[in-house]
């Protein structure tokens, strides 16, 4: 039995003190300014309660909804469409559609190439982001979205032109709660979300609750096009961001005022954020425990905070691999790392490393191949820096590994020779020993 809810062009929701062209602010009975879609010139609008058609419950076709039979100036005449049946996702007659974690997902008829905000109302979350005109030819829950896929319902999708205001977003996301029942706020585990998406600009988060969320792994990983990230969002719940950030190679800063202070994985975090300059020290990372690949290919890295608490760490293997605009590394807390493998390799840059460093390095037993690599490729290290790293070392008193014992390290020779005899002979004592590598030459 073929379902249509609602005529194309015909429905408009009723709504005592619904905006219209000549009431465009209207407020709802808390006093929030409310706005519709259809208010704000969309280019599309895309309303569950409406225009779905089905087969057997599943959708096949869902048109754009335009009022009273006119199209808007920015209007594109689009729908989304599925032909192949086990890909089709679910109407239900409250006004939603429901996709699953697997494939279900609709298509354009035409890929869309319109820059503006996009904003999607789900179940676990109403989102607005400014998008670029790189849109993609379908769409899952969460909007142009290809390959990662959420159990979500879809209630309401619409792109507006980019000069909407901050009010006239939360007025939509208040319209798409109270009129449509999606749910505002997400809440547990937002893994995946929006990773990958290419046409991401700037999330417009600001009528949200993030407070409930405790898992964002991957949640923004290879977003290229994202330039910023909110700084007022509430991650206070986060336990887990492992690749949060990973391949956003567009984002230049970003917000030292995040709440990340209940995070305990941070592992490939911002892995890849090639444009980022500067770090922020005000980040609370003292519950952090894994930082693995942490800063990888963060290649416009010029300074590293000092006064970031990352005391709590224990792996930190590959973390500042390849940050090769760094020019000094901070006196940081890392005397609970267990792990250095690779670490600071291919830091091309990297001219001074802070003495007593590992003075108090602690880590029970050290990991094999603790600091196999770890200086590897540094060759604009001094001879001091050298000193410094060893005699640290060897300060701490702490065996090798029974596996992988060497520290390597690379360093300018032009600098001059370092002083590491007395460290040495201490290092080669412990037992197991270590073993040291300068330049490729065992000591």
């Amino acid at each position: 039995m073929t379902e249509f809810a609602g005529r194309i062009s015909r429905h408009r929701p009723e709504r005592a003190g619904v905006c219209s062209a000549t009431r465009p602010a209207c407020r709802t009975p808390d006093g929030i300014p409310y706005w519709t879609p259809l208010d704000l010139n969309p280019y599309l609008y895309f309303d569950a309660r409406v225009n779905v058609n089905t087969e057997g419950g599943a959708v096949d076709l869902w048109y754009s909804q335009w009022y009273g039979g006119t199209v808007p100036s920015n209007g594109l005449s689009a729908y989304l469409d599925q032909g192949t049946a086990e890909w089709q996702p679910i109407h239900s007659t409250d006004g939603y559609i429901q996709f699953d974690n697997v494939d279900t997902r609709l298509e354009y008829d035409s890929p869309v190439g319109q820059a503006g905000v996009l904003i999607c109302a789900t179940d676990n979350g109403i989102f607005a982001y400014e998008v670029d005109a790189d849109s993609v030819d379908e769409i899952t829950a969460l909007g142009w979205e290809k390959g990662y896929f959420q159990t979500l319902k879809l209630y309401a999708m619409t792109l507006l032109p980019a000069t909407v205001s901050d009010v006239q977003i939360a007025g939509v996301i208040q319209y798409f709660e109270e009129e449509l029942g999606a749910t505002r706020n997400p809440t547990g585990d937002l893994t995946n979300y929006w990773r990958s998406r290419t046409d991401l600009v700037t999330p417009k988060f600001d009528a949200l609750d993030f407070s409930g969320v405790t898992n964002i792994s991957a949640c923004w990983l290879g977003c290229n096009s994202l330039t910023q990230f909110p700084s007022e969002l509430d991650l206070s719940s986060g336990l887990n961001f492992y690749a949060c950030w990973y391949n956003c190679s567009s984002l230049e800063e970003f917000p030292g005022t995040l709440d990340l202070s209940s995070g305990t994985n941070f592992s490939t975090c911002w892995l890849g954020c090639s444009s980022l300059e500067n770090f922020p020290g005000t980040l609370d990372l003292s519950s952090g425990t894994n930082f693995y690949a942490s800063w990888y290919g963060c290649n416009s890295l010029e300074n590293f905070p000092g006064d970031l608490d990352l005391s709590s760490g224990t792996k930190f293997g590959l973390c500042w691999h390849s940050c090769s605009s760094l020019e000094d590394f901070p006196a940081l807390d890392l005397s609970s790392g267990t792990n250095f493998y690779k670490c600071w390799l291919s830091c091309g840059s990297l001219e001074d490393f802070p003495a007593n460093l590992f003075d108090y390095w602690s880590p029970g037993t050290a990991a094999t191949n603790c600091f196999v690599l770890a200086w590897d490729g540094c060759s604009s290290l001094t001879a001091t820096s050298v000193e410094n790293i060893l005699n640290s070392i060897a300060t701490s008193g702490v065996d090798a590994p029974a596996s992988g014992p060497d520290i390597t390290i690379d360093y300018d020779t032009g600098t001059g020779t370092p002083d590491i005899s007395s460290a040495v002979t201490t290092l080669k004592a412990c037992s197991p020993a270590w073993t040291i590598t300068l330049n490729g030459v065992l000591q």
